[in-house]
């Protein structure tokens, strides 16, 4: 697996726990910012009502209270107010609404539905405090509600709603003598209750969270390709070029350029397998410098060097594409041939030998090689078919040097 690769994975899989905890993060924190922002509303719309109640109570009621003996005023009633003041705002706020929602209302627009009937129950039987908020209805309907008792707390109520008979005449004759009466002292008789619509700020908060997570896609991937940008100019760039010097000095010979002992053998077990495979031929042609030894004392080791690069790249110059030259030793050199016979890999040997002898080598002057050439048999090993044609290389010796001699056939 490579460096990018696995770079990219960890990147990747920190970046999907982040967004994946930034999303549960975010979308309960959204989720519950628009919930506290509906509960704001809803204390607002309340105190507003309580506020309209107050003013009506305090400022219109003593007013109007003379008329009521003649015709009773509906205006003079303080719940009656707060509600025709938060119905106009419903009209144009969909969803909002103020109700003074009474189990036994003179008003029959007051009277409590069967739900608003169980959390008025809830205060009557005090298993709740003096609020209770809340969720009605479901889609788009759906609202917060803030609920709070109505309790028979000034007796000046009981005038109008202890019996018929003591209420208002003109209050009757509107409102009729069966509802609205018996209540008593300290009594929970209904509730006020408002209800602000959830659907559209949650709706809000969802296409923030949305729009939250659309740009923290945007900036991973802007990160992604910056970070892998970065990793490849600071870091991967960098090492494959350290890599490939470090593979060049583990595996050439630093003076002459060609593959060194180890690489070769890689190289010929390689080729050894295809040829096995393909039954192809394959040869090998190990060559020696002849008297190097008597170049290094009487030039100079410097000269000996400029001999040993000079032969190799001569080598280098006829070789094809598929063949692998090394340096074996000393002033010993072996090539290895790929799907080549014994004939085809004597003349490249003497094609070698002719390149080396032919032009002088500077102040050394002409310089010669000896060489000798082994066919793989596919049963030997490689070090067996290059010891065959070492001892060919050391019979060329023997017999004159500068010469090709082809090895035995393998026994």
């Amino acid at each position: 697996m490579s460096l990018r690769l696995k770079f990219n994975l960890v990147l990747i899989v920190v970046f999907v726990l982040g967004i994946a905890g930034a999303a549960i993060y975010y979308d309960r924190y959204l989720e519950q910012y628009a919930l506290d922002d509906v509960r704001y509303n809803s204390n607002v719309l309340m105190e507003t009502a309580l506020a309209v109640r107050g003013y009506t109570q305090d400022n219109i009621k003593p007013h109007l209270d003379p008329l009521n003996a003649q015709n009773f005023l509906p205006e003079s009633v303080p719940a009656f107010a707060a509600t025709e003041v938060v119905h106009r705002l419903r009209d144009r706020y969909l969803g909002y609404d103020y109700k003074e929602a009474v189990l036994d209302p003179s008003n029959p627009r007051d009277r409590a539905t069967e739900w608003e009937a169980r959390i008025i129950e809830q205060f009557r039987s005090g298993k709740a405090g003096k609020e209770i908020t809340g969720f009605h209805g479901d889609g788009m309907s759906r609202t917060m509600f803030v609920a709070r008792p109505i309790q028979v707390n000034n007796p000046a109520c009981l005038a109008c709603h202890s019996t018929p008979e003591a209420a208002p005449a003109s209050m009757v004759k509107v409102y009729g003598a069966k509802n609205g009466f018996g209540w008593k002292l300290h009594d929970i008789i209904g509730m006020q209750i408002v209800q602000v619509p959830v659907f559209y700020p949650l709706e809000k908060a969802r296409q923030t969270f949305v729009s939250f997570m659309i740009s923290l896609l945007a900036i991973f991937a802007a990160m992604f390709v910056a970070m892998n940008v970065a990793l490849s100019g600071f870091v991967i760039s960098p090492m494959a070029r350290l890599n490939r010097k470090l593979e060049d000095l583990a595996t050439k010979d630093f003076l002459t350029d060609l593959v060194n002992r180890r690489r070769f053998f890689e190289q010929l077990e390689a080729a050894m397998a295809q040829a096995r495979i393909g039954k192809l031929g394959l040869s090998v042609i190990m060559l020696d410098l002849d008297f190097f030894k008597r170049i290094n004392d009487t030039f100079g080791h410097d000269s000996g060097d400029m001999v040993l690069k000079n032969a190799a790249l001569r080598v280098r110059e006829l070789l094809r594409s598929s063949d692998c030259a090394a340096r074996f030793g000393g002033e010993e050199f072996v090539i290895l041939l790929r799907e080549t016979r014994i004939d085809a890999a004597a003349a490249m040997a003497e094609a070698v030998r002719a390149k080396i002898a032919d032009a002088p080598f500077g102040d050394v002057g002409k310089v010669s090689a000896s060489f000798g050439v082994a066919e793989w048999d596919h049963k030997e090993d490689g070090h067996a078919m290059i010891s065959r044609a070492d001892k060919a290389l050391y019979v060329a010796k023997e017999t004159g040097r500068n010469k090709v001699v082809r090895a035995e056939p393998a026994s």
